[in-house]
């Protein structure tokens, strides 16, 4: 394992630098995968070329790449301190390493980049209500077209739903996301509402959306 040198800024990007990037290959992998353990107070920064419904994006600058830590870090309850931080190379890994001394070495798991890149991605929340990203709305033309007829195909388990001005359900439009109240449509499939937040990618067809339902499939004991 090797010790190297970055720096925080104070929104919580990680900026590595120029020289560093070249070593680590960023431009080759321009993605990344972030994973945290709460154990440890520890995140893992995994370059990787493909993209995935998770992936965050190294953003290039000036003198090197950005890659946002700060929704990760506040998970971990380590605060954003601009200046120079120390990151741990393990093999394809980059570790960055909060305040906190344990033995004990706990899990890893997969931090969700909220915005992913270059995805369409649907969220169904608590309530039954269904949220389409900023993606969607602009692909789909939701202003415009702002009601939906819903579908669903139970053997395939994906839904699908077809946009326009005289639709069924009602679509609300804001500036960065669409609302649109899925309770009962879900019910009316026999589905229930998740008992927390579900996020998936999704496609886009012309005026139909398309996304896979196995999560909220209650799995059979």
């Amino acid at each position: 394992m090797t010790t190297l040198q970055a720096r925080m800024d104070i929104r919580g990007f990680l900026r590595i630098q120029e020289h560093l990037a070249t070593q680590l290959k960023i431009k080759n992998t321009p993605y990344a995968d972030i994973f945290v353990n709460t154990t440890t107070q520890q995140i893992s920064i995994i370059p990787t070329k493909k993209i995935k419904e998770t992936s965050f994006r190294f953003i290039p600058s000036n003198s090197g790449f950005l890659i946002y830590l700060k929704g990760a870090m506040k998970l971990l309850d380590i605060p954003v301190v601009p200046g120079s931080v120390s990151l741990i190379q393990d093999k394809d890994k980059l570790i960055f390493s909060g305040k906190k001394k344990t033995k004990k070495q706990g899990t890893w798991e997969i931090f969700p980049c909220r915005n992913s890149v270059g995805i369409p991605m649907i969220s169904i929340d608590n309530r039954g209500t269904l949220i389409l990203d900023k993606r969607c709305i602009e692909l789909i033309d939701t202003k415009t077209n702002n009601t939906l007829t819903a579908d669903f195909d139970a053997k395939k388990k994906m839904f699908s739903l077809t946009f326009s001005k005289k639709g069924f359900i009602n679509v609300r439009t804001i500036a960065s996301h669409a609302n649109i109240s899925f309770m009962g449509t879900l019910s009316s499939f026999g589905l229930p509402i998740p008992q927390k937040r579900i996020r998936t990618g999704c496609s886009i067809q012309g005026k139909t959306l398309s996304f896979n339902a196995s999560e909220l499939i209650p799995k059979k004991k």
